[in-house]
């Protein structure tokens, strides 16, 4: 009978929160395919977790989090950056697409070498758009801890020439 329990339980958080971890690797991965196929592998890890899992307030940050580390760990394993010529080329007038494409490529190669704290505001912020207070509300961090986290990235992107007024 637990099986069944957990079995509905699952579906249940399935059906509330799949479109959001959807959204989520959808913005790393750029492919519905490879979205929805990072989706599952994300639940299919939630199926492990869940037992472990003490508050089960806290499977929406449980699942963003892992969602994020588990496209970032995909994206490490292609170790390719994908080249559209559309969105590059002289002609091209979409510049707010190329912005996010670059900003999407900064961050994503840049981060690598953060600390996963560090990662999970700087993506909260930047790639979701969340306030500092909603970030703290998901993570558990102080606001003081994340404005810290902040102003750490920004002045390291200042020190290595990287202006974040160009690439937001």
């Amino acid at each position: 009978m637990k099986t069944k329990e957990n079995h509905n339980e699952i579906r249940s958080l399935y059906e509330r929160y799949a479109s959001m971890v959807h959204r989520r690797c959808r913005t790393f991965l750029k492919t519905e395919e490879d979205a929805w196929d990072a989706t599952q592998e994300v639940f299919m890890k939630l199926v492990d977790a869940l037992p472990k899992i003490n508050k089960k307030e806290s499977i929406y940050s449980w699942l963003l989090s892992t969602s994020t580390n588990h496209c970032i760990s995909i994206l490490r394993k292609k170790k390719h950056v994908s080249f559209d010529e559309n969105i590059h080329s002289a002609e091209s007038k979409q510049l707010p697409q190329e912005k996010r494409t670059i900003r999407d490529e900064v961050f994503r190669y840049f981060l690598k070498n953060w600390d996963p704290k560090v990662q999970e505001v700087i993506i909260y912020t930047y790639f979701d758009g969340y306030k500092q207070q909603e970030i703290a509300k998901i993570t558990g961090m102080g606001e003081s801890t994340i404005r810290r986290h902040l102003t750490n990235f920004k002045r390291h992107c200042s020190k290595v020439g990287i202006l974040m007024g160009d690439i937001l």
